[in-house]
């Protein structure tokens, strides 16, 4: 357990390598605008004169949710070297948060930490970043030759996850030092987009605007026992089988799902790589938690980083606990509830 200042500073200059005469442009909103300003401290502090930091409120560019990126921000973009993205994430911006991160990668590289609060900052971007990067790079180097993943919980998820070798695995491990890359930090997960998907999936945690709305559907880090069952039928979501105790959030997973063509398709299967915060209780944030356990999500499969060749204008992951991962061909165990046992 770190500091805020801490993570700004491991953030900056470890993860993405900031230098003293470049650029940065970090945007960020009143409700995370004490993170947001620490970031920009921290790169203040280790800039040179003549580099230009700015600190940008969203909520002096439009009224939220912003729909569509502001101009006046896509204008200042490509001075920038370094770009961060700190904002709570509003259900229907997430279109929005993607044109931003596909301009700002044109001209440099950047952090995309979509509801990052105090806590992650005091914690995943705390880690030891040059252990997460060993941990998944040799997670990376294990799962892009498997043909097939098969998960199961004590919760009751049980899922066939089939792998297509034409398509790229990511590993994220949080160090972004070029031009064009990118990853949502607090970093460390491996994924892919993969071929198929079939079986029980009981979600723990999901994500995007849901996840801030409702947090951890399970017990003990939380008092709800609301989880969500569904089933996956050739990598689509039956929304008849969706149901869950909580009626509301069974109905804007339901229409989440419906948003367009490909919302309900699973466009993404990962592994966590994260060694802080595998250890720890999830948190209730996705962005910090997804790095923790193993999950599944639906909607966009990152087409620019997996050569997936359909795309959708939503992604909602979700997170399941206590998985345990056996990798085909060989009946390879990888994980065992929720721990790697190689």
């Amino acid at each position: 357990m770190g500091t805020l200042r801490q993570g700004a500073l491991n953030l900056v200059k470890t993860c993405m390598n900031y230098k003293p005469t470049e650029n940065s442009i970090i945007v960020t909103d009143k409700a995370k605008y004490e993170i947001g300003n620490e970031i920009f401290k921290a790169a203040m502090s280790f800039a040179e004169n003549g580099a230009v930091n700015e600190l940008l409120l969203l909520e002096n560019y439009g009224q939220r949710p912003l729909t569509e990126l502001p101009k006046k921000i896509a204008e200042k973009i490509p001075s920038a070297d370094v770009t961060f993205w700190v904002a709570e994430s509003q259900k229907g911006e997430l279109p929005m948060r993607m044109q931003f991160r596909e301009l700002a990668l044109k001209y440099g590289r950047e952090a995309h930490m979509p509801g990052i609060d105090k806590q992650l900052m005091e914690q995943g971007m705390c880690a030891d970043y040059n252990e997460v990067f060993k941990l998944t790079n040799k997670v990376h180097d294990i799962v892009k030759k498997v043909k097939v993943a098969e998960v199961s919980t004590p919760a009751g998820t049980r899922l066939r996850v089939e792998f297509d070798p034409n398509l790229r695995w990511k590993p994220c491990h949080g160090l972004y030092h070029k031009k064009g890359e990118w990853g949502n930090e607090p970093e460390g997960e491996v994924f892919t987009c993969p071929r198929r998907v079939d079986g029980t999936l009981i979600a723990e945690e999901v994500g995007d605007w849901i996840g801030e709305k409702y947090g951890i559907l399970t017990p003990p880090e939380s008092k709800y026992n609301t989880p969500v069952y569904l089933e996956v039928e050739n990598s689509r979501v039956n929304l008849d089988t969706i149901r869950t105790k909580n009626r509301e959030l069974e109905t804007d997973i339901i229409k989440y799902l419906q948003t367009d063509e490909n919302s309900d398709r699973v466009g993404e299967s990962a592994f966590p790589t994260n060694v802080e915060v595998i250890k720890l209780p999830l948190t209730g944030n996705l962005l910090q938690d997804e790095k923790a356990r193993f999950h599944i999500a639906f909607g966009n499969p990152y087409p620019d980083e997996t050569g997936a060749d359909w795309q959708s204008k939503t992604h909602v992951d979700c997170v399941i606990k206590n998985a345990t991962v056996v990798l085909q061909p060989g009946s390879i165990r990888l994980m065992e509830k929720d721990k790697y046992v190689f």
